[in-house]
């Protein structure tokens, strides 16, 4: 047996270190190219959600009102009938937190039953809300908006006082009902 092997071994063809040192060099610019074009994909694939993310972001900017204490103006903000307005009127502590009056206009004709949202709040950094750490909750409100008006809530929102409320955000508004005046 020992006599087999040695004929077996003595057949085989010596090995060239240098064809293996080429074939190595090939096989390492092959991996080379191959890691350059799968980098090239991931830093496409980064791009593409995060421009998916923006155009995502920019479709739901409508769809939230973003109030900070102090601003005397309105944001418009769309709802599941069409367009309102919310302004934050008031903001006085309250408890544990603080109590805001939300003022919201309804531009339709209708007057609206059963407002459904969720509000966020929170804090302000240097870097903008502190989304992070913000409060949230959904709400319904018992008050009907009456068309073409005005109509003041006031809402408590826990565990940030006005001292260090920085921003109120609404958002996702739905509604039960409207009511049509007839003529």
């Amino acid at each position: 047996m020992a006599m087999a092997i040695c004929l077996i071994l003595s057949a085989c063809t010596p090995v060239d270190n240098t064809e293996l040192s080429k074939h190595a060099q090939e096989a390492d610019a092959k991996i080379a190219v191959l890691q350059s074009q799968l980098d090239a994909l991931q830093k496409s694939v980064a791009a593409d959600k995060q421009s998916r993310d923006f155009d995502r972001m920019m479709q739901d900017l409508p769809k939230i009102a973003y109030m900070t204490p102090g601003n005397d103006g309105y944001s418009m903000v769309q709802a599941d009938l069409g367009t309102l307005t919310v302004q934050l009127a008031n903001v006085e502590p309250y408890a544990n937190g603080s109590r805001v009056l939300l003022r919201f206009g309804n531009p339709l004709s209708a007057a609206i039953n059963g407002l459904k949202l969720n509000i966020d709040w929170g804090r302000v950094t240097k870097l903008g809300p502190d989304n992070e750490n913000q409060k949230s909750k959904e709400i319904t409100f018992t008050e009907t908006l009456r068309s073409g008006a005005w109509t003041s809530v006031p809402i408590v929102l826990d565990g940030v006082p006005p001292s260090d409320l920085g921003f109120v955000r609404v958002r996702n508004i739905t509604h039960t009902g409207i009511a049509l005046s007839l003529r």
